[in-house]
């Protein structure tokens, strides 16, 4: 009998070998097999990090189909370092998860100050915004309206104005630190 496991041992293929015969391609068996053995490393390693059961077995399912593509479109440099590929992709992908959760976690309206950046109603001048508005070039001007009266990502405003998103984003910065200057000085007594 410790001849016969002994033997199954010596048989059975690397992960590298594996990998390589997924990246070959047309080999069923041979991603059944990376998947049975790679599937309990993922889901261990995504209940240490996301704590949570359902969130490991999500985890295993995006690695899997990942390292599947790559391999399969041979984007995998080194069969033989296919566990650091796993690990990696495992990595990158329960970060990910873990701050889209922490971004979808709703902050309580208690705990948020929102009585120091608020404005104050009675203080809202509005023809005051107009005429400072008025004395921003017309660049900075479309950039401020396209982005709040608009509701237009940085992105969006770049493909109007034949610019770069970074660019939208350093004259939209300047331009509300322009408002906010003359803002402040018409509110002085």
């Amino acid at each position: 009998m410790a001849c016969a496991s002994w033997y199954a041992l010596e048989a059975m293929e690397s992960d590298g070998e594996l990998a390589r015969r997924v990246a070959e391609g047309g080999a069923a068996k041979a991603e059944q097999e990376l998947c049975r053995r790679f599937a309990p490393r993922i889901r261990l390693y995504g209940l240490k990090h996301l704590r949570d059961e359902e969130r490991a077995r999500d985890l295993v399912q995006s690695v899997l189909v990942a390292v599947l593509e790559a391999l399969r479109a041979g984007r995998l440099e080194d069969p033989e370092r296919i566990d650091r590929f796993v690990l990696g992709t495992a990595r990158n992908l329960a970060l990910h998860a873990h701050r889209e959760r922490v971004r979808a976690t709703p902050t309580d309206p208690a705990d948020l100050d929102v009585a120091g950046v608020a404005p104050d109603p009675a203080r809202l001048d509005v023809g005051s915004l107009f005429k400072c508005m008025e004395g921003l070039d017309v660049r900075a001007r479309t950039v401020l309206q396209l982005s709040f009266y608009r509701d237009k990502s940085a992105e969006e405003i770049a493909g109007v104005l034949a610019t770069t998103a970074g660019n939208v984003r350093v004259v939209r910065h300047r331009a509300m630190t322009q408002l906010r200057t003359c803002l402040d000085a018409r509110r002085a007594p």
